[in-house]
């Protein structure tokens, strides 16, 4: 049999149930990821939580409400400006810090243009597109994010995102220099949670070399165009574009009322000119399935080699990690699950695929929580029952 080194930390599966001489883990034989459909309810629920009406929008029947029709006030490019880029703008969940924001797709390659800070500290992002009813965010507009590029000075960040729809027009590239003090310029996002909202404003001023930074975050130095669109908690990372629908800034930061700051251009070009600075060395197949399955999950790169390797997952769906899967060795398997069935930060069972063929063989258990093993239990034939129990002194 290979060997499998068991880390201090435990990974846990679906559920299990302890008795002291005698259990049972009849569900965890395989440990392929089910088949069931794909859990996306965290980054739904988490979104809700930055809508001020998030409270009352599940009561709402939205088959009982009528829609008027309101007079569009803006003129005729303006409209066609919002229709032709708004599939162009998605909707960005950063899962390990429970923050949306926006993003603008710039290439058909599958590019995404955002801030920083929407991004900050995550390994993959909860990416949607628009929907014939941008109302509601829908499972077949979902995509997975990585960061492909990204500059903390600047606030900036690009994703990478695969397999998005091929009748998205990517936003053009303008320039700072294409517009001045006076310029309507238009924003789309979502503020508070209010998804694909547009809003107008005028150029303010242009602000060169400016340093700002959000509430104990990092000083930030940029380019910056404030503007009087209004912008929002949610806007953040989203286009600000010029009267020919053309990328002139990306938004940031909100001051006041009326005044509102979006990184120029410009930086967004220097950023693209860069080397990728997020390299992995290989990517871990089983990556891609698992956060399909547990879209909530957070992820890590324990062997700090570049591959994710460690996967913490919240069953419940009640904000509380309680099961983390574990693959060492980054081939595409799980070799041990660790479960915190009491969800108290104590992992009472590490179950694990010591021979790597796919089946449990061995259990360790720490019955009083004491972070120490207890019982170890074997299943020799890997029929899914428990052969020997043996107690640790």
């Amino acid at each position: 049999m290979a060997s499998i080194k068991i880390r201090s930390f435990f990974i846990y599966l679906i559920w299990i149930l302890i008795v002291p001489i005698n259990f049972s883990l009849s569900d965890t034989n395989n440990v392929k990821i089910s088949s069931k459909l794909l859990e996306r309810d965290m980054f739904l629920n988490m979104s809700k939580n930055f809508s001020q009406l998030s409270s009352s929008a599940g009561l709402i029947n939205k088959n009982k409400i009528k829609k008027k029709k309101v007079k569009f006030r803006g003129s005729i490019q303006t409209k066609k400006l919002y229709k032709k880029y708004s599939p162009s703008v998605v909707y960005i969940l950063n899962p390990n810090s429970e923050s949306l924001g926006t993003g603008s797709v710039i290439d058909k390659n599958g590019m995404i243009l955002t801030n920083w800070h929407v991004v900050k500290d995550a390994e993959t992002l909860g990416i949607w597109t628009k929907s014939d009813d941008p109302d509601f965010l829908k499972n077949e507009d979902y995509y997975l994010g990585k960061i492909l590029k990204q500059d903390k000075e600047s606030d900036l960040a690009i994703l990478q995102v695969s397999g998005l729809p091929n009748n998205i027009v990517p936003i053009s590239i303008g320039s700072v220099s294409d517009i001045e003090e006076g310029d309507e310029v238009f924003a789309i996002g979502h503020p508070e949670g209010f998804t694909w909202s547009f809003t107008t404003g005028i150029v303010s001023k242009i602000r060169k070399n400016f340093s700002w930074k959000y509430t104990n975050t990092y000083q930030h130095k940029a380019t910056l165009i404030q503007t009087q669109t209004p912008i929002s908690p949610g806007n953040s990372g989203g286009p600000l574009l010029d009267f020919r629908g053309r990328l002139v800034g990306v938004n940031t930061s909100s001051a006041a009322a009326n005044i509102n700051f979006a990184v120029g251009v410009n930086h967004v070009k220097n950023l693209l000119s860069k080397k990728n600075n997020l390299v992995l060395v290989k990517e871990n197949p089983l990556n891609t399935l698992m956060l399909k399955e547990y879209p909530n999950a957070r992820t890590q790169d324990f062997n700090k080699n570049g591959v994710i390797d460690t996967w913490y997952v919240d069953i419940n769906n009640n904000n509380k990690i309680d099961t983390v899967f574990v693959d060492d060795d980054e081939d595409g398997f799980v070799e041990a699950t660790l479960i915190d069935d009491n969800e108290n930060g104590v992992y009472e069972i590490q179950v694990v695929d010591d021979d790597l063929d796919g089946n449990y063989d061995r259990a360790f258990l720490d019955q009083n929580e004491d972070k120490k093993i207890d019982v170890i239990a074997y299943d020799y034939d890997q029929d899914g029952k428990w052969d020997k129990f043996e107690k640790v002194s």
